[in-house]
């Protein structure tokens, strides 16, 4: 077993990526990094995993995802702690790929 006890998090959508879960906005996952949460998300959630994530588990370029207002952007920020009863904010991006 790992070291890192996982943390319940609740991830938020906006309602233009919400039709991706059923049309609900947010999914509670336990997962201790946002690699974990994403992890969670393509064995639960493979919709979900499908919008926010490339071929490579990385978030998408037309999506922003926020961790305590730091903005996850690369490989790098998969080791992004997540603490207990924290949310993990998804909005679309204004930037093109």
């Amino acid at each position: 077993m790992g070291g890192t006890e996982q943390a319940t998090v609740t991830l938020r959508l906006p309602s233009t990526l919400s039709a991706c879960n059923g049309g609900k906005s947010q999914i509670v996952v336990r997962a201790s990094t946002v690699g974990e949460l994403f992890e969670a998300l393509e064995a639960h959630y493979p919709q979900v995993w499908r919008c926010l994530c490339d071929e490579h588990g990385c978030v998408r370029a037309q999506i922003q995802l926020f961790v305590s207002n730091k903005l996850i952007t690369g490989p790098h920020d998969l080791q992004t702690v997540l603490r207990p009863g924290e949310e993990i904010i998804v909005l679309p991006s204004a930037r093109t790929p």
